[in-house]
């Protein structure tokens, strides 16, 4: 998902960096502000400079080094790596648990760490549910501290891609720009201010795909100071014995959760977009409409399976008459 039809339209600048293994981008209003074009290029390195902190994939990262020493002893990690680890912590009691940065042992047992899918057996099931668990996680924030129990491991990869555009823009609304879109690997997208400076009041539109048919559009989401993030199982899944298993794994469980084909969470904030996109997702379609109607400043589009092969029903919840046009 990216704004709409901004690639015909000369009065944007485009920035765009390659990071957490995938690409963000940055759309400006040109000549608005002048300083908009050093904004965000500040705003892209702090990107970097975050993945080197938080991916489980570079050693020398704070992550990584949590994982292979907090068991035995508290590691000291920055206020960023805090920061993110406090957010998830939130949310996985907002979600009952349903998102967890420590499932990545449950997606290395079921094979979607390397995109092999493979049906583990019982034993190994049982053995990745031990290590698996937010509770786990031990922070103490005056020292700037953690320490891991029971053998998790962190892995940010629901939350961090979410954080970093966070942090990117607040970058870029400390030095003025008011007006922007950014996005990172098209499924996570925080927008200030408008697409058109003349109604900054409609905000970016931004195109809701059909989750397993992206060239067919189902409808356009205004986004106005809010932030989006998508999750579904589209891309990652594999058969066994003719029942489809999807890369979304319910971590209170240890099994691919289904039901959604996709859902789509907007909040002001991506990094809560994200992590609540992956947890919503996992605790089903009525608990996640009951999150947004407890919850006010978080919206939902949940794509579900149809009654008839091939047909799909879309659910809404907490969207503005003027936010959402289904085609």
């Amino acid at each position: 998902m990216v704004p709409q039809d901004y690639l015909s339209n000369d009065l944007f600048l485009e920035f765009a960096r390659d990071a957490m293994a995938c690409r963000f981008e940055i759309l400006l209003h040109r000549g608005y502000p002048e300083n908009g074009p050093e904004a965000a290029c500040h705003a892209l390195e702090t990107i970097s400079f975050l993945e080197q902190l938080w991916s489980v994939y570079i050693p020398s990262s704070e992550l990584s080094i949590v994982n292979s020493r907090a068991h035995e002893v508290p590691v000291q990690v920055s206020s960023s790596t805090i920061h993110l680890l406090e957010q998830a912590i939130e949310i996985w009691k907002r979600t009952y648990g349903a998102f967890d940065v420590t499932s990545g042992k449950l997606s290395k047992t079921w094979g979607f760490h390397g995109r092999q899918g493979l049906m583990p057996s019982e034993i190994d099931l049982a053995n990745a549910l031990l290590q698996v668990g937010t509770k786990h996680i031990s922070l103490d924030r005056a020292g700037s501290n953690v320490r891991l129990m029971n053998q998790v491991e962190i892995n940010p990869g629901g939350i961090g891609k979410g954080m970093a555009i966070d942090a990117a823009g607040e970058i870029l609304e400390n030095a003025g720009v008011e007006h922007y879109a950014l996005h990172g690997g098209k499924s996570s997208i925080r927008c200030r201010g408008g697409q058109k400076l003349q109604r900054p009041e409609e905000g970016w539109a931004v195109a809701v795909r059909h989750p397993e048919q992206s060239e067919r559009i189902l409808g356009t989401l205004r986004l106005h100071h809010q932030s989006l993030g998508t999750s579904g199982p589209a891309n990652q899944f594999f058969y066994f014995k003719g029942k489809r298993y999807g890369h979304i794994i319910d971590p209170r469980t240890g099994w691919p959760t289904d039901g959604m084909l996709s859902i789509t969470i907007l909040h002001p904030q991506a990094g809560w977009a994200d992590a609540l996109a992956t947890g919503l997702y996992v605790l089903g379609v009525e608990q996640a409409i009951n999150y947004c109607q407890s919850n006010p400043d978080t919206a939902l589009v949940a794509i579900l399976p149809g009654k008839k092969k091939g047909q799909i029903e879309l659910v809404t919840c907490n969207l503005r008459e003027d936010q959402w046009k289904a085609y």
